[in-house]
């Protein structure tokens, strides 16, 4: 199941590599600009065995102590060598290693790690103890399984896994909840444990070239995904998979599919793989929200009809239909807007000639668009009618994806039957994202089971009261891109609102209402003006761990700031403050709220 490896700068095969010689890859100089940078890179340097000095970089020898206490002394014109970062970045890719000492776990500060192309049998249970780690590069190397404690890097936000031989990962998998990134193609996993669903943070997810036969129900949970590759594997069925309402992309191509898999619920999908499958139609169904589709490609299947409801996705510019069992091209497919790409070559077609076929797509296209033409077909009122049928979701498709979306349509106003099947349907989640709403319609507040409402982009210069009174299940809202100044107070009645996103407005300060949301575990409130940092206000917020405030008017960073220790991602940058300075702002979250601390008088 691997894929091919690069190959590995082993001096090795000229002569016996000895311990002495990969510790002598080690110089002084490169010591000194690793302690300067906190960034040390011995990649394809044909180490066998990590040098020792690296376990402990940041300690001075003796040589070195006697030489600080001299030139601390004397005037000296070269660099202040002994002024040092700790160690963060480590890369050590591309060599023959095959075991890591157990004294890795002196790097506590380190937060990359580079391992990728070596020869790693497995790894020391010592990994467990890099507590800041955020990145692992573990491609390309030979691991069967990965230690128990491996998952307790709980900090961790990207895992590279790629071309390794594990067939097992274990269900406290799902205890990496920071993770953002996880590739595991070209392994041999068979199966997925109960408790991936607990990756809420995950975008990109990479299982492909592996033996999988079924996802787990709980991957539906993932919902920031916007990645899911499963191609090359051994799926026959597929969990309904309308919950991952921001996938972009999915690929199932490759697999055992029997039929095409439900996704009614993914709005943003933008590209749909389902190549070399047994997949006998096309269900329009599972398709009825994908209106922003932009790429279907389904070769290699038993498909043997086109439906005419095709036409409902308007967006699709590349539809690949080659090698099927398809006998008919309706006369739709030269109606869809932005086909580029029509691909229905391996097919018995019989309504038109081998030899158009064989041209490619703008001579079908041109072909189809003549007879419809000939056949006085009103195109643009058939296109017309598709699009508005598709742009409103009717009731039995919102009550089977609990979904409202209407995003990207230029609306300036709701249907008032629209908000009353949503309201019967008890839809969860709204998304009315990148329309030309200046107000809610009242009509809203009958939805009161919206768990996630989405207002992005549009031309609100304020909310409603009853936002905060109807919408008490709330948990997630995004006003970004709008133009806010002020909340309704009402919002503080929004006990489980978790995530808030105000970015892009024209708010001065944090409304006052936002510090009374005790559940509040996220508050973007970037590119705005806002002039001050309230903290005896955000103090309040026990469980706020992520603190947006880039770009805004802030002319002054209090220290007590440094005091919210349940900050795990704090942004200032682009203010007009002199403190702290930039090179603070770089570092981790927890460093910045220790430099604050320090600036706290006694």
């Amino acid at each position: 199941m691997s894929g091919v490896k690069k190959k590995s700068n082993h001096l090795a095969v000229f002569k016996q590599r000895t311990k002495n010689d990969d510790n002598a890859e080690l110089s002084t100089s490169i010591i000194i600009r690793a302690r300067k940078t906190g960034r040390l890179n011995l990649s394809s340097k044909g180490l066998s065995t990590v040098p020792d000095r690296v376990w402990t970089i940041n300690e001075l020898t003796e040589e070195e102590l006697r030489d600080l206490h001299f030139e601390l002394d004397f005037e000296h014109k070269e660099e202040r060598w002994w002024e040092q970062e700790p160690l963060k970045f480590l890369d050590l890719s591309s060599n023959g290693l095959t075991v890591i000492d157990d004294k890795i776990r002196l790097l506590t500060e380190l937060s990359n790690l580079n391992l990728n192309n070596n020869l790693l049998e497995e790894l020391p249970p010592e990994i467990g103890s890099l507590h800041k780690l955020k990145v692992i590069h573990l491609s390309d190397n030979k691991l069967e399984h990965l230690p128990p404690q491996f998952y307790m890097l709980e900090e961790l936000c990207e895992l590279y896994l790629k071309n390794n031989r594990i067939s097992i990962l274990e269900s406290e998998i799902g205890n990496l909840i920071m993770l953002t990134y996880m590739d595991l193609s070209y392994n041999n996993l068979s199966k997925l444990p109960i408790g991936m669903g607990y990756l809420v943070r995950l975008v990109t997810l990479n299982l492909s070239h592996n033996m999988i036969k079924e996802l787990p129900s709980d991957m539906t949970s993932m919902r920031s995904l916007k990645v899911l590759d499963v191609s090359f594997n051994q799926l026959e069925i597929l969990p309904p998979l309308g919950e991952l309402r921001k996938a972009e992309k999915i690929m199932f191509q490759s697999n055992n599919l029997k039929q095409f898999p439900d996704i009614s619920g993914c709005s943003a999908l933008t590209v749909l793989h389902l190549d070399n499958n047994n997949i006998p139609e096309i269900d329009l169904q599972c398709l009825e929200t994908a209106g922003h589709l932009k790429k279907l490609t389904l070769q290699n299947n038993k498909i043997e009809v086109i439906p005419e409801e095709i036409i409902k996705l308007i967006n699709l510019e590349v539809f690949d239909l080659s090698h099927n069992n398809i006998s008919l091209i309706p006369f739709c497919i030269g109606i869809l807007p932005n086909l580029k790409q029509f691909v229905i070559k391996g097919n018995n077609i019989k309504n038109i000639r081998a030899d158009i076929i064989r041209c490619g797509t703008p001579r079908i296209l041109t072909h189809v668009r003549q007879i419809t033409d000939s056949t006085n077909i009103n195109t643009r009122e058939l296109l017309q009618s598709s699009i508005s049928n598709s742009v409103y979701p009717d009731k039995y498709m919102m009550k089977n994806t609990k979904l409202l979306s209407l995003a990207g349509q230029n609306l300036l106003d709701l249907p008032e039957e629209v908000l009353e099947n949503a309201a019967e349907a008890s839809v969860t989640t709204i998304d009315l994202s990148r329309n030309k709403l200046s107000e809610l319609s009242d009509k809203m507040s009958a939805v009161t089971t919206v768990v996630d409402l989405k207002l992005i982009s549009n031309h609100l210069t304020n909310l409603p009261e009853w936002i905060g009174e109807k919408y008490k299940y709330l948990q997630v809202l995004d006003i970004s891109k709008n133009y806010l100044k002020s909340l309704p107070s009402s919002i503080s009645c929004l006990k489980y609102l978790r995530d808030v996103d105000l970015s892009f407005n024209r708010f001065t300060d944090i409304p006052e209402a936002i510090y009374d949301v005790v559940s509040l575990e996220s508050l973007i409130a970037n590119d705005n003006v806002i002039a001050t940092i309230d903290v005896s206000s955000l103090e309040k917020l026990k469980r706020l761990a992520i603190l947006n405030l880039t770009n805004n008017d802030i002319a002054h960073v209090p220290p007590e700031l440094g005091n919210l220790k349940n900050l795990r991602n704090l942004l200032l940058s682009g203010n007009c403050f002199k403190y702290p300075r930039q090179a603070i702002l770089m570092r981790d979250t927890e460093e910045i709220l220790s430099y604050l601390r320090n600036l706290i008088p006694h």
